[in-house]
């Protein structure tokens, strides 16, 4: 009895040693249905809007009046953070909680109250939304999408959410995980061009925080870029305003700061009564945007807590961008224009999203933790907040020199402070964690030296001015202006090859197929190699049937790195219509060589793989398809018809949940 009283003792000692890093390693997910007074939207318009939402139909039925209605929520949680999903609303992260402290790192509006801001029209705050496409809340915003959860072995959960952009025909589909063991989660956005045409490129994710409790954006930069790509210092503004303090911005209109000029992975807010912050961390490659929106102090702005949220106060919005700006047409007169989604690529990125607490302020925030420095004369004081297990030397160097050590052994969010005197230049200082750069003092080195203002003496009435305006107008989805444009750009110069392959794709975008091969071989006669010129030569003419002149258009644009993906994708779809399976494999295969991700091609492989009779094969491709894209519905398409089950028939519709079904089965046919 005693060595079994001993066993027991020993064994409680290790679990109360081992704690939560062992015991609550494992996140869990659940869906609950949870009622929220709501303010619904109504009378969907019967007829799809023209223009640059089609195929979506605007909604424009709103109302003062709530209802208590039941929502899907996907709920999220470990030991240390709690975030809540809705996939009927947009996919939108609805909100996440610190759990030691209860305090919100993400804005949880206890309404859902739907208001016309968005493209479509409805439209709620707080939360983080995901948006892709064109400029403003997506289409998708406050619809169903399609989601899916999963629990992984290395003790994370994951809920996938995503849709079609149906204007662009791209897809896109956000991973949120949460690991079992630290506190942040991560979003893994994946967006996938699989058409042969450039798309309008546009993508931000829209955080909300609390305003209140003397709230400082901890953004590194010097200017603040305008929708406009007009330019003005920051933090500081010209009348000396500190626009880093929320409360600083009380005077004129709405505020969309851009923040720009600094080479920065992350960005972050704290709120200063209540010891409590939030950081974001993503690399600068892949995020190089962040924007901060107040509705504004005065009157105008302070109507939208009325009108968005009952008693959950008024917010703000933090964003993270793949673009510096998010620009209006005015922008394309600047340095900051619009992008255009290549034909055939995939985008991917991931994102670190966590709470901060008790570090008296915020300076640098990383997925090891955040860290704050504070100075009063020659003392300072250094704190460093976790978001993980954390073991080893937290250093503070001047150069080579180290001025500052402390050993540490730390659970996640469990704050740690050292202090120490320094009589040098604090633009000197850096913070080391296990010899990591976590904070260096001297912002400066960080400066970017890119141009802000486009010279004024640029001759935007050439054959090349033109071109521009033609091409931001295209990146727009203003296909008619873009023409007019390029129209005026080929008057001055007929044969100026980017503008003829610009017309080249307005005329197969509006089904003129005939035109577009008229400009595009018009192109190929001043230069038999331009890559896309050919591309246009080859889907101008498979849209009239020549096969021929298809194949050698794509064969020709596949010598560019940048239309090799598409132009080996269009010719591994064309060896499939022609039932020349072995070839059409080949050529899936030459072009994920050059996009590893593109669904086009990725799918083309295992269609082809079928047909060959090596569905072993095919399905193994299936099940790695599936590991990293689960929302791609392709998945579920080929298994029925690999194995026409009834129970495979309806695994296809069960996870369909987006709100325009229907669209999703003809993208797939």
């Amino acid at each position: 009895e005693k060595i079994k009283c001993d066993c027991c003792i020993l064994i409680m000692a290790v679990i109360q040693v081992m704690g939560t890093n062992s015991i609550l390693a494992q996140s869990v997910i659940s869906t609950e249905q949870i009622e929220m007074p709501t303010y619904p939207y109504s009378d969907p318009n019967p007829i799809p809007e023209p223009g640059k939402i089609y195929p979506y139909f605007r909604i424009d039925g709103f109302t003062d009046k709530s209802v208590v209605q039941t929502w899907k929520m996907v709920v999220m949680e470990n030991a240390y953070v709690k975030l809540w999903i809705t996939p009927e609303i947009g996919g939108k992260i609805w909100g996440a909680v610190e759990k030691s402290t209860g305090n919100e790192f993400v804005y949880f509006n206890h309404v859902v109250k739907f208001r016309d801001v968005a493209m479509r029209g409805p439209w709620t705050s707080g939360g983080m939304e995901m948006n892709f496409g064109a400029i403003g809340h997506a289409p998708t915003c406050s619809s169903p999408v399609d989601y899916i959860l999963r629990t992984n072995k290395d003790g994370s959960t994951s809920c996938f959410v995503g849709a079609f952009d149906l204007a662009s025909r791209t897809r896109w589909s956000v991973e949120i995980n949460l690991p079992g063991d630290k506190a942040y989660f991560t979003t893994r956005s994946v967006w996938d061009n699989p058409t042969m045409q450039e798309q309008s490129y546009y993508h931000w994710s829209n955080l909300g925080i609390k305003t209140a409790g003397n709230l400082e954006y901890i953004f590194p930069g010097n200017y603040t870029i305008g929708h406009e790509g007009d330019h003005s210092p920051w933090p500081v503004d010209l009348e000396g305003r500190d626009l880093s303090f929320y409360e600083q911005n009380n005077f004129g209109s709405y505020k969309a700061n851009h923040i720009w000029g600094e080479l920065t992975d992350s960005y972050g807010a704290f709120w200063h009564n209540d010891q409590f912050g939030f950081g974001h961390y993503s690399p600068y490659d892949e995020k190089p945007g962040k924007k901060i929106w107040i509705w504004g102090l005065s009157d105008e702005g302070m109507i939208w807590e009325r009108l968005l949220t009952d008693k959950d106060g008024q917010y703000t919005e933090i964003q993270s961008g793949r673009l510096f700006n998010q620009a209006t047409e005015e922008s394309s007169k600047t340095p900051f224009k619009h992008r255009g989604f290549s034909p055939g690529t995939t985008d991917e990125w991931t994102e670190y999203w966590f709470p901060v607490k008790e570090t008296a302020g915020l300076k640098a925030t990383l997925p090891a933790g955040s860290v704050h420095l504070d100075q009063e004369d020659n003392h300072y004081k250094l704190y460093f907040c976790p978001n993980e297990r954390t073991e080893g030397k937290l250093e503070v160097s001047d150069g080579n020199k180290i001025i500052f050590t402390q050993l540490i052994h730390l659970l996640p969010m469990e704050t740690v402070t050292g202090t120490f005197s320094y009589s040098g230049n604090t633009e000197k200082l850096s913070v080391w964690l296990n010899n990591n750069l976590l904070y260096d003092a001297n912002q400066e080195k960080f400066r970017i030296k890119r141009p802000v203002e486009t010279p004024s003496s640029f001759n935007w009435e050439t054959a090349y001015g033109n071109y521009l305006k033609g091409k931001e107008l295209e990146r727009q989805r203003s296909y008619q202006a873009s023409k007019v444009a390029y129209q005026k750009s080929l008057e001055i110069d007929p044969y100026f090859i980017p503008t003829l392959n610009g017309m080249a794709a307005l005329c197969y975008r509006e089904t003129n197929y005939s035109s577009s091969l008229k400009y595009a071989l018009k192109s190929l006669s001043i230069d038999t190699y331009d890559a896309e010129g050919n591309m246009y030569y080859g889907l101008s003419s498979l849209a009239l049937g020549d096969t021929v002149s298809a194949i050698d258009g794509f064969s020709i644009a596949s010598a560019s790195v940048s239309m090799r993906s598409p132009a080996y994708s269009a010719l591994a779809s064309i060896f499939t219509c022609k039932r020349d399976y072995l070839k059409a494999h080949d050529y899936a295969e030459k072009s994920l060589l050059y996009n590893q991700k593109g669904s086009e091609a990725l799918h083309q492989k295992i269609l082809s793989l079928r047909k060959l009779g090596k569905a072993k094969d095919a399905e193994r491709e299936l099940d790695k398809l599936e590991k990293a894209d689960p929302l791609d519905h392709f998945i579920r398409f080929e298994r029925y018809l690999n194995s026409p089950s009834s129970e495979n028939r309806k695994e296809v519709a069960k996870k369909i949940t987006n709100e325009l079904a229907h669209e999703t089965y003809l993208e797939y046919a």
